[in-house]
């Protein structure tokens, strides 16, 4: 076909100094996306910046390119997008959503580079964690007011424990159900892959964020999803996230609490990487079903059915929660800021944000 999608990163404003947002964006697909949402080619337009001459004629060029239309509708009637469009739409943002992680840690690195070049005396807070939403907002809080470096690589919350045992960063981020101690009580899935990991004496646990976590449907609920046992409906198609994920480990562990069996869920070997492309997936229409945080499926204008809450947690060792970097981090954490930062995503709560707290008063397994 011949077809060349330019996919480009672009600051996220036109003043954007290092440290600043990095975006992957596409020009065809944002079209796509205005027109989806405004529903005319001159709103699309005016939300673009361009000239309606400019969005038609390029519309038309792409659709010259592709051989299929992009836009049902025409000059002077409301517009919506083709059949093609949508799916071409749905698969870059089903595409972007899963590689945001990877994306987010590569433009990380960059920024490093960038900064360090600019201040050598920044102080560099390595961290691996479980990605979560609020670590860009806490990333410029730090590098605002403290002069350091939050420098996150997104892996899932074993692997990021396993990572701070090893010496490979100073921070880890995990998230556990706490609210139900049957889901991380001795002898749970949870507790096998986590717990085997937090040592007594050894680690410390920092109040990050608390989340809510469950059913992302379709927005209106068509398929009348109240309940996890309605996941084995024969009419019920699933999209799960990867094995060894936090996320993942809390819906094994609800299946097994329900006495459900994995095998009764069509779909739940399909794995995404992240809550966002559990959503993209849901959005779509290529799955009815997925679970993860409420904050996402808002991100996509889906429903939410709520099942279970949990706590983020930053995991340090002991002896370095007195380093300036941890105190940095400790203090933005309590801050007004943060807070304000976490109320704006729903599903999300700050209330003790920074509070340090033990492992034996705080984890199900050792009570």
């Amino acid at each position: 076909m011949g077809v060349t999608l330019d996919y480009r990163f672009v600051a996220g404003s036109e003043n954007a100094q290092p440290g600043g947002p990095l975006q992957l964006g596409n020009p065809l697909t944002a079209m796509l996306d205005a027109i989806r949402l405004q529903g005319s080619i001159a709103k699309a337009a005016e939300q673009l910046g361009v000239s309606y001459r400019h969005l038609w004629g390029e519309l038309r060029r792409h659709e010259a390119v592709f051989g299929q239309a992009l836009i049902a509708g025409g000059q002077g009637r409301a517009a919506r997008l083709s059949e093609f469009g949508e799916r071409l739409l749905w698969a870059e943002k089903r595409a972007l959503a899963r590689l945001l992680p990877q994306a987010e840690s590569l433009a990380g690195v960059l920024d490093r580079e960038l900064l360090l070049a600019v201040d050598p005396g920044l102080d560099v807070l390595r961290t691996a964690a479980s990605h979560d939403l609020l670590f860009g907002g806490l990333r410029d809080a730090l590098l605002r007011d403290a002069r350091v470096l939050l420098d996150v690589e997104y892996v899932g919350s074993t692997q990021a424990l396993q990572r701070l045992n090893a010496g490979g960063c100073t921070l880890a981020g995990i998230h556990l159900p706490l609210d139900d101690e049957r889901l991380c009580r001795r002898g749970s899935l949870i507790h096998a892959a986590i717990g085997r990991e937090l040592r007594l004496g050894v680690h410390k646990l920092v109040r990050f964020a608390r989340r809510e976590q469950g059913l992302i449907v379709a927005s209106g609920n068509p398929r009348g999803l109240a309940v996890l046992a309605d996941l084995a409906r024969t009419d019920i198609v699933f999209v799960n996230r990867l094995k060894g994920s936090g996320t993942r480990l809390v819906f094994d562990e609800l299946l097994a609490r329900a006495r459900m069996s994995p095998a009764a869920i069509a779909g739940y070997a399909t794995e995404e990487h992240t809550h966002l492309s559990v959503a993209a997936h849901v959005a779509a229409g290529s799955a009815d079903c997925g679970f993860g945080l409420r904050a996402a499926a808002q991100r996509f204008g889906l429903d939410f059915v709520p099942l279970v809450h949990e706590q983020y947690f930053l995991v340090c060792l002991k002896d370095g929660l007195e380093s300036p970097g941890m105190r940095a981090v400790l203090d933005a954490l309590r801050s007004d800021a943060f807070r304000r930062l976490a109320e704006a995503q729903p599903g999300y709560d700050a209330t003790g944000a920074g509070e340090i707290v033990s492992l034996r008063r705080t984890l199900p397994w050792y009570k």
